[in-house]
């Protein structure tokens, strides 16, 4: 039997974590975003792209064999959150 990498198991819940945080925080933000001043709402709509990519590897390691089935649902539920949200995101960006 493959050994389990814990780490690997660790890093999966603590991306699910910080991308399910950050889009679930979305509206909100998008709601406050024109109080804020211009620095604070281009870094704000800068720090998607690192997320994004972060979801792209997240993609990925939630197929290997060391995500568990709860993982794989939350990334689900993620991935529906995403869903979601993207309009909002988007509209951001353009705005």
């Amino acid at each position: 039997m493959a050994q389990v990498s814990p780490e690997v198991r660790q890093t999966i819940d603590e991306w699910l974590e910080y991308l399910t945080d950050a889009w679930r925080q979305l509206p909100k933000a998008a709601r406050e975003i024109d109080q804020w001043d211009f620095l604070q709402q281009i870094d704000y709509i800068e720090e998607w792209a690192p997320k994004e990519e972060l979801a792209i590897r997240l993609r990925h390691w939630i197929t290997l064999p060391e995500a568990t089935e709860p993982q794989r649902a939350r990334y689900r539920e993620l991935e529906q959150l995403v869903r979601d949200n993207r309009p909002i995101l988007d509209r951001m960006r353009t705005g």
